[in-house]
């Protein structure tokens, strides 16, 4: 419904003809195209099979210029993609020439453009909201040179839209971007982006939750109701916003749940529920005061980084590690790489309470203790945690003691470290093994430095990097076949913790290893641990 929009508009607003355009699009279950498709036909309609390489191959077939476009967009008023790629070619310091920009939405930056139709300024520096984004994938016309560069130097896996706007960051764009200068109409933007649903679950994007706009709501209005947006009462609504939100989801004919009766009545449970959220806040706020006064150091005994590393050096055992991801899990809800299973979470609850010999259970040091060198994200981060520390003071052994989670990656938890140190010690402890890691595809592809290049002998069992708990009999199964003489390394989010254990009670020593092979990459790399960086650190492979 949402793409119907964007093609109707794109179509009626500008010099783009039909078959300048490509649709690269993800069939699912009960989500059906054959009318959207039948309504464009001179669209060239590309089924996704792998995104990245479908991405790559529309790039190097596509002409000199390339506009990316994303299905919440709608144009809202003319505009040329050729006079746009004209002023690309004639200015050579321009790196896009962007069609939601435009003196409409303030403040703007100072022009330096001398053609009167033409808003130019300097990205790089600059302190106006939107001005200083020069990568975006909704609309801004960019030459295929540069994209295709970009594109083509990008390590990490590309697997959706999100992801690929993702790898130009404010740590990294003016290294990457050599055109420091970006171009827009100079009146007035000619699109918005209605922000009414989240489309991918990687990414927590914002939205508009006031009416029913999931896929599922949006189909039965398109093909079961033939309800399409009114993009003529768009096009003529205020446009001094680049987001907006369900007001601006007009459709052409009335339907229940999307009047504006209907939001109003909605918007007003939304201000209610966020007042008697109020004593909440009021809460987390004392409890973020507690934890750091460290009233709760003695109510956990948890190793901390150090003393975990000794024990490793000292003992033969296998261990298994919790985070917060964990712990969504066994409080009935889902995470990026593993959707909710009623098995596991009973499992991975019974798991935290494990007191055996040879197997040690991890929790993270710094949600109980406030550490004074953790980096500036992973120190907000814990201070947050009051949900968290909560289940875990409730859930966990008080005679128990823990080992740390963040022994696996500590490059990403701390600023201040003897690394060096570190690495080396956890190195040494897997040089001349025989080793056997167990991890979903395609998360290792990437590494350019091996932390297991010192192992002896290294083989690998591949699992779904998504959702591998359902295919768990399987993966044990494969696991099984291994020789006991070798140390088994799992890298399967919330499934390791089960693997662990099962392989531990058949003799195997198993190491939830978690993200320990690329932290010494980003180690050795020097990577920068800023936020934009530790959150694509973290996000599924």
């Amino acid at each position: 419904m949402q793409m119907h929009a964007y093609l109707e508009s794109l179509l009626k607003f500008s010099d783009v003809e039909p078959e300048m355009v490509s649709v690269l699009y993800c069939e699912m279950k009960n989500i059906r195209y054959e009318k959207l498709m039948g309504a464009f036909p001179g669209v060239n309609w590309i089924k996704e099979s792998k995104f990245e390489n479908n991405l790559k191959a529309e790039i190097e077939n596509a002409g000199e210029y390339i506009m990316f476009g994303c299905d919440d967009v709608v144009f809202t008023g003319k505009f040329s993609v050729n006079k746009a790629a004209e002023y690309l070619e004639k200015n050579p310091q321009v790196f896009g020439f962007s069609m939601r920009l435009g003196e409409n939405i303030k403040p703007y930056p100072k022009n330096l453009s001398k053609d009167e139709n033409v808003l130019e300024w300097k990205w790089e520096g600059c302190g106006e909201q939107h001005y200083n984004y020069p990568w975006e994938l909704d609309c801004t016309l960019y030459r295929k040179e540069d994209v295709l560069k970009l594109t083509m130097e990008e390590e990490n896996p590309i697997k959706n839209p999100n992801y690929y706007e993702a790898m130009i960051t404010s740590d990294n764009r003016e290294k990457r971007i050599l055109r420091k200068n970006m171009a827009s109409n100079r009146k007035c933007g000619k699109a918005v982006v209605i922000t009414v649903n989240r489309v991918q679950d990687t990414h927590q994007n914002g939205f508009d939750d006031s009416m029913h706009t999931d896929i599922y709501s949006l189909d039965r209005l398109y093909n079961d109701e033939d309800n399409t947006l009114d993009i003529e009462k768009i096009a003529n609504m205020d446009n001094s916003m680049i987001h907006v939100g369900a007001e601006y989801f007009v459709l052409r004919k009335p339907a229940k749940g999307y009047s504006s009766k209907y939001l109003i009545k909605k918007r007003v449970k939304m201000i209610t529920e966020r007042m008697t959220r109020f004593p909440k806040r009021v809460y987390r706020h004392f409890e973020r005061k507690r934890y750091e006064k460290g009233r709760y150091v003695k109510r956990l005994n948890i190793l901390n980084t150090e003393e975990t590393l000794k024990l490793m050096e000292n003992e033969s055992f296998c261990f298994l590690r919790y985070g917060d991801g964990e712990i969504t899990i066994m409080k009935g809800g889902s995470i990026p790489f593993q959707e909710y299973d009623e098995k596991l979470a009973k499992r991975l609850k019974r798991l935290l309470r494990a007191d055996k010999k040879g197997l040690r259970i991890g929790i993270p040091y710094y949600y109980t203790h406030p550490v004074q060198n953790l980096n500036e994200f992973v120190s907000k981060f814990a201070r947050s945690l009051s949900t968290q520390r909560k289940f875990l003071c409730q859930y966990c052994g008080k005679d128990i003691t823990y080992i740390d989670t963040a022994i696996t990656q500590v490059y990403q938890t701390y600023q201040k470290y003897d690394f060096k140190d570190y690495y080396s010690r956890m190195q040494n402890l897997l040089k001349d093994r025989d080793i056997t890691i167990i991890c979903g595809e395609g998360v290792l592809d990437k590494l350019e430095y091996k932390a297991y290049d010192v192992c002896k002998t290294v083989t690998f069992i591949t699992a779904p990097s998504m959702n591998a708990y359902a295919k768990y009999e399987e993966i044990l199964k494969a696991a099984l076949k291994t020789d006991k003489k070798r140390l088994v390394c799992i890298i399967l989010g919330p499934t390791a913790k089960a693997l662990v254990c099962d392989l531990y009670k058949k003799g195997y020593q198993a190491w939830d290893m978690g993200h320990y092979f690329k932290d010494y990459d980003s180690y050795m790399k020097k990577r920068p641990r800023t936020d934009d960086e530790i959150t694509r650190f973290y996000k599924p492979d």
